[in-house]
């Protein structure tokens, strides 16, 4: 392994959902690595925050404010990112959203909220983004999958149909995509508390999380950057298709 095999100099990537929680900490571990990181996301302010940050470590970063649920939106952010930076050589979807409740409270509304930005925008995000990286022969695509993704959890329901299908979506186009040159990969994050479940989990659903996590504690944000430089960067070369489980070893443990 040469000692630039982790480096994403010259790169440029954007990620979606950059401008808080899981997203930030992966734009700006990418950024670290060496690449430019652009950002979108559906607030203007915290995708400028984070596109400072990114500048602070000497990479370019564009702030791209765009809702990815709305595919006409999400359209023309492609369209404006090829125009503005180029085709991406990485791209990280980082969108979502949640709410708990028991299954039969989920109506069609929490049902269409939900899967429109976990899966919908995930998908033809990659397959938007994706044509334009299959056309030039190369790309690197991160999704963010869940335990949700392995594991039914109570309350949780339309959420864990989402994440399921971000990894089955993952592992589609990789197979498909492979010998033309596109990676597509995901992470899956343990119990991380970002501003999308701090406030929607009761105290007792993080203490059987902590419980039921060996390393008993919940991950932090930044934790989730070596994964992501690693499918990012050359190093990954061979892999696609995976989904990297960052989660204290919440899906190994038995008891």
């Amino acid at each position: 392994m040469k000692n630039d095999d982790f480096s994403l100099q010259g790169q440029q990537a954007l990620v979606i959902g950059g401008g808080s929680g899981i997203g930030r900490a992966i734009a700006l571990a990418l950024a670290r690595a060496g690449a430019d990181v652009h950002l979108s996301g559906r607030r203007a302010q915290p995708l400028a925050e984070t596109a400072r940050e990114i500048e602070s470590l000497g990479r370019r970063a564009h702030a791209f404010p765009a809702d990815a649920a709305d595919l006409a939106a999400l359209e023309r952010l492609i369209e404006t990112v090829e125009r503005e930076v180029g085709v991406p050589d990485i791209l990280v979807n980082a969108q979502g959203v949640m709410a708990l409740k028991p299954a039969e409270e989920f109506d069609a509304a929490d049902f269409d909220r939900i899967i429109g930005t976990n899966l919908r925008s995930v998908w033809f995000s990659c397959t938007g983004f994706g044509r334009r990286m299959l056309a030039r022969g190369r790309g690197a695509i991160i999704n963010i999958a869940s335990l949700a993704s392995f594991r039914g959890f109570p309350n949780n329901g339309v959420y864990c149909v989402s994440k399921a299908g971000v990894r089955a979506l993952t592992e589609t186009l990789a197979s498909e995509w492979a010998a033309r040159g596109v990676r597509v990969n995901a992470i899956a994050p343990g119990f991380f508390l970002t501003d999308l479940n701090r406030d929607v989990m009761s105290e007792q659903r993080k203490a059987r999380a902590l419980a039921r996590t060996p390393m008993q504690r919940f991950g932090e944000v930044q934790e989730l950057g070596g994964a992501a430089v690693f499918l990012a960067s050359p190093a990954a070369a061979f892999v696609t298709g995976a989904t990297i489980v960052v989660d204290g070893g919440f899906l190994a443990a038995g008891m």
